[in-house]
């Protein structure tokens, strides 16, 4: 499904990022560790993953998958560069354009009052799902949904009050058919042709899952939602994420992938 990945070092700074968990400050020998882990389970995942240094002055630039949506056709992969609707996060975008552009046919850049972070996109097939909140913009999804147009994929805005981050904290693939979820999600029109799965209460963390194809990661700690994908004939791997949950980060977060 993907056979390439980028990844960032986290930061020494990365405490002073911006988070509503309520979750305290991230231990960041711990953070380190559990990013290596990450990153070796792409590699394993046959996955050719290129590694960016820290950059102090970013502390959520562990969190890729926001500057840059990739958007696969047939002669390749395009790239667009996204204004992030955290102010303080917009330099990110600048700081990973050079390594992102290196990969892609053509880079594409967000424009004038357009804003969104990629962890609002989710792609199903050759339909990209774009959350719009105060992340992500109705500009910024009509500006990606005209790109998007132009190599043959559509996309589909989804709304949704404030609660999270980014439409990816509570909605994720599972494979190619199926989608984990919030309840909040359950009953929206936009993904009434998938097969859902909703995630048990207080289990909320865990609806962001990462499908590889072949393989599925999940983030450990949430026996319910384990069992749950047990029943439903899912055998994902877990991987501790407890540091970047603090920093309100979930496994799309710390990578992008094409």
């Amino acid at each position: 499904m993907f056979s390439k990945a980028i990844v960032r070092t986290p930061s020494r700074s990365m405490g002073r990022g911006i988070t509503e968990a309520g979750l305290g400050c991230p231990n960041m020998d711990m953070a380190l560790a559990q990013h290596k882990n990450y990153t070796n389970y792409l590699k394993n995942a046959g996955i050719h993953v290129t590694e960016l240094a820290p950059v102090e002055e970013y502390p959520d630039s562990v969190f890729v998958e926001d500057t840059a949506v990739m958007i696969p056709f047939s002669g390749g992969t395009a790239v667009f560069l996204t204004c992030p609707g955290a102010a303080p996060r917009r330099g990110e975008v600048e700081a990973i354009s050079a390594a992102v552009s290196a990969y892609t046919e053509e880079t594409i850049r967000m424009e004038g009052d357009g804003l969104m972070e990629g962890g609002d996109v989710l792609l199903m097939g050759r339909t990209f799902y774009v959350g719009i909140d105060t992340r992500t913009n109705r500009s910024g999804y009509e500006q990606f949904a005209s790109a998007a147009k132009r190599f043959g994929l559509t996309a589909v805005p989804v709304p949704f009050d404030r609660g999270m981050p980014h439409l990816k904290t509570e909605l994720s693939a599972l494979d190619a058919e199926t989608l984990i979820m919030s309840r909040r999600f359950a009953e929206r029109e936009e993904f009434a042709g998938f097969r859902k799965i909703i995630i048990p209460e207080g289990e909320s963390y865990s609806a962001n899952c990462l499908y590889l194809g072949e393989k599925l990661l999940a983030p450990a700690g949430f026996p319910a939602t384990a069992e749950m994908l047990d029943k439903n004939g899912f055998t994902p791997d877990f991987i501790e994420m407890s540091e970047f949950r603090k920093m309100d980060g979930g496994l799309t977060c710390l990578s992008l992938r094409w």
